[in-house]
């Protein structure tokens, strides 16, 4: 994450995201994985907020958003100060590893120690890194601020947190692709699945793992999500399997209650309506 990227269209899907596991009663703790501007004109998406269709979908986080994205020195703990994630536990130091590859390693496992010290009364953390996940544990890559480590995500779940993290497809071809967003679901066997993908602006990928004790209800929130935000999110699976990560093959069925599929039908006529509108 850097501060530039505050408040575009990518900034609006996962705080959204997030509120939707806040309301649901679930304590939420987010480390940025916070890195230096850059310059570019990565973050500056943020024509969604004047023209207002997005807004429909969460009206708490878009109203704050268009606030905060105008101001030039626009930064996360303008997030934080704005109460759209009650509740939160934020971890805001920035990595920025810097000396030879044993400086950096050193640096860099500090600096995650005290995150897991921050975070450490939180049930579902987000991981929030510039470029998704890397491959490797290698701490001393040259530019690996910008990732995620895999033992990262590992430590964080084996200290009992839930965890959801970013990622991107990017230009991997679909093989590729289906290796790499399985990658922790082989090395965390235990870990049940969920992957939200949010489809405005460039694709985002969120991957969930899940202790199983909580699967059923983090599965009633993604639901509430997938159903809320119809064409906006959608869901993706991983090596493992299904939703309920189980193997390919095996079912996993859920009831809905009458009041559910009104809902469902409901918000699906005002959505195409509002289509029609536009």
């Amino acid at each position: 994450m850097k501060n530039q990227y505050v408040g575009d269209i990518g900034d609006f899907g996962k705080y959204s995201m997030l509120r939707a596991f806040i309301d649901a009663g679930i304590k939420v703790g987010v480390n940025w994985y916070l890195t230096e501007d850059d310059g570019s004109n990565d973050g500056k998406f943020t024509d969604y907020l004047n023209k207002g269709v997005m807004r429909r979908y969460c009206p708490e986080v878009f109203d704050v958003l268009k606030s905060i994205a105008k101001n030039k020195d626009k930064s996360v703990f303008d997030i934080e100060k704005s109460g759209i994630l009650p509740g939160t536990v934020f971890y805001s130091e920035i990595l920025k590893p810097e000396g030879t590859p044993n400086d950096r390693e050193q640096e860099r496992s500090s600096w995650f120690q005290e995150s897991m010290y921050e975070l450490k009364d939180t049930e579902l953390i987000f991981m929030d890194p510039d470029n998704g996940l890397l491959e490797s544990d290698d701490a001393t890559k040259l530019g690996g601020e910008k990732y995620i480590l895999p033992s990262e995500v590992e430590s964080y779940f084996l200290d009992g947190h839930n965890i959801v993290y970013y990622c991107h497809k990017g230009r991997r071809p679909y093989e590729q692709w289906e290796a790499h967003k399985s990658l922790m679901f082989n090395r965390i066997k235990n870990a049940k699945p969920a992957i939200l993908t949010y489809h405005k602006g460039s694709q985002r990928s969120y991957i969930f793992l899940i202790h199983e004790k909580d699967f059923v209800r983090y599965r009633k929130v993604i639901d509430s999500i997938l159903s809320g935000w119809y064409k906006v999110f959608s869901e993706e699976y991983t090596s493992k399997g299904n939703a309920a990560g189980e193997a390919v093959g095996d079912s996993f069925d859920r009831d809905y209650t009458d009041e559910e599929i009104l809902k469902s039908i409901h918000f699906q006529e005002k959505y195409f309506e509002g289509e029609l509108l536009r």
